[in-house]
């Protein structure tokens, strides 16, 4: 069982550890245990309550009140919330993160099909997925939450943007941009990679996608049988970006002509000097290239 800090707990939910301490203690709120050092430690029982408890807060309820709530009352006016609401999106961030945490397949099924009900999946990526996996991230990085945890949201989220890209048109004309999609070597995180094969299918190009922790050598067979336009690939490890320089030349070396994009959020990425490359950092520059 994964088990959190007050400090983790403050992260994830915005929640204040004073606040947190002050609705335990006079509230009874939540019930962690207590090391022989007297450090308090949340399940994840406690950190679902405390995300529902925020998004109530959040929509005018009292916290005396919230207090004498039962865990399946606050659940259910949670799940009363409907897509009219301003906090709807916030409510389906936190239960993805509950689906992840308690590897709760249904529940994801669920989120995914509310939020897509009046929404494209881009929109709820966004504003969805994307804040989910950042809050995950966190517990990931700091090793509060299993890599099996990690994996299996990534999974279900992989598998519901295979399936978005496959349901779409696919007669593609000879003459259609042809985008190359890849990870250089030691890059494993593929749901933004999807993502951006996902809007480039849905702008009538064709894309190649190699995915995850590709060696750069290995494309150089790939010229003799595409015909490159552009190029994609995301930097995210230090050792990407270490790297970067050596994998732009390379490619400038087996694709002559082709205009490269590199997406990447380090301040340590610096591409100035490098002529034909362009640095992405939004969906939303990525979504302007195509206009």
């Amino acid at each position: 069982m994964s088990l959190y800090t007050i400090d983790q707990i403050s992260k994830i939910t915005g929640l204040s550890k004073l606040l947190i301490r002050t609705w335990e203690n006079r509230y009874n709120l939540f019930s962690p245990e207590r090391t022989q050092t007297n450090i308090r430690l949340y399940s994840n029982e406690n950190l679902v309550k405390a995300l529902n408890v925020k998004l109530l807060k959040e929509k005018g309820y009292k916290i005396s009140k919230i207090s004498l709530l039962s865990r399946d009352e606050i659940i259910e006016i949670v799940n009363s919330m409907t897509d009219n609401d301003a906090l709807f999106e916030t409510k389906q961030i936190h239960a993805l993160i509950e689906s992840g945490l308690t590897f709760n397949e249904p529940l994801f099924n669920q989120i995914f099909e509310e939020s897509l009900e009046n929404n494209e999946i881009i929109h709820v990526y966004k504003n969805i997925i994307l804040p989910a996996l950042n809050k995950i991230g966190f517990l990931w990085l700091t090793n509060n939450i299993s890599a099996s945890q990690e994996h299996f949201l990534s999974q279900l989220i992989k598998k519901k943007i295979y399936a978005s890209i496959d349901g779409l048109n696919k007669n593609l004309t000879s003459d259609a941009e042809c985008w190359l999609l890849f990870l250089p070597e030691g890059e494993y995180h593929e749901i933004g990679l999807l993502i951006a094969h996902l809007i480039l299918t849905q702008n009538n190009k064709r894309v190649l996608n190699l995915g995850p922790s590709l060696p750069v050598d290995s494309l150089d067979v790939l010229s003799t049988y595409y015909s490159i336009d552009k190029i994609l690939f995301f930097v995210v490890t230090r050792n990407s970006v270490a790297r970067l320089n050596d994998t732009i030349i390379h490619l400038k070396s087996c694709f002559k002509n082709a205009q490269i994009y590199c997406v990447a959020h380090s301040k340590e990425v610096n591409i100035d000097d490098q002529d034909n490359v362009t640095l992405i950092n939004t969906i939303e520059q990525f979504q302007a290239i195509l206009i």
